[in-house]
Formats: C-alpha cells, structure tokens, sequence
C-alpha cells in the first residue's frame, strides 16, 4: 500500500500522464485561472473599498495587486515553458535507449568478431 505521501505526488502524473508537454499545457491554463481568480478579488475588494470607504479592503487590494504582481511574471515564464516543451520530441517518439545487457552484449559481440 503506498503511504499517504506517494500518493499526494503521484497525483500529478495522473494529470498529466508523465507527458512534459501536457504539464506545460496543465501548469498554464491553471495560472491563467489562477490569474483571473486574484483579478477578481482585487476588483471586489476596490469595490468595496469605494462603496464603504473600507481601508482594510483597500489593503487587501494592495496585497491582491502584488499577488497579481509576481502571479503576471510566472504567468509569462509558464507561457515560455509552454513555447519550448513543443519542440521537444513527444514521449512516444523518443528513441528507445538500449538496456546496459544489450550494450554489454554488443561489447561481447564485438570481441569475438574482431
């Protein structure tokens, strides 16, 4: 039975398959969620920061926009990650790489043929 641990961190590879192209894909789209859920709460909170004269709103609104703040660079850096993971090879089209025996068998063949 796995521990409760390897559970937790084979979670992402059930999303994603193990495919560095489909997390690439996974990590954007979330950020980009991510992105539009501080938005709002930025927005809501000088909503009511207007409506009620609430400086504490006003505050969370300062801590909303240096989330925002960080939140944009990752965004854009995901957005790099994404552009790059297409010109890597699909997981499919990898060339298989020979097992240590079969290297070790073709050393083998090699003494006896020359």
């Amino acid at each position: 039975m796995k521990s409760p641990l390897e559970f937790f961190f084979s979670l992402g590879d059930k999303v994603t398959g193990g495919d560095p192209r489909r997390k690439a894909d996974f990590d954007y789209y979330m950020l980009w969620i991510m992105f539009f859920a501080f938005t709002t709460v930025l927005v809501s909170n000088l909503v009511d920061f207007f409506n009620n004269l609430d400086f504490a709103k006003l505050g969370w609104s300062f801590v909303m926009f240096a989330i925002l703040w960080f939140q944009y660079y990752t965004l854009k850096t995901a957005r790099e990650a994404r552009k790059y993971s297409r010109l890597m090879p699909k997981k499919d089209e990898v060339e298989k790489v020979e097992s240590p025996e079969e290297m070790m068998n073709s050393f083998k063949e090699e003494d006896k043929n020359g």
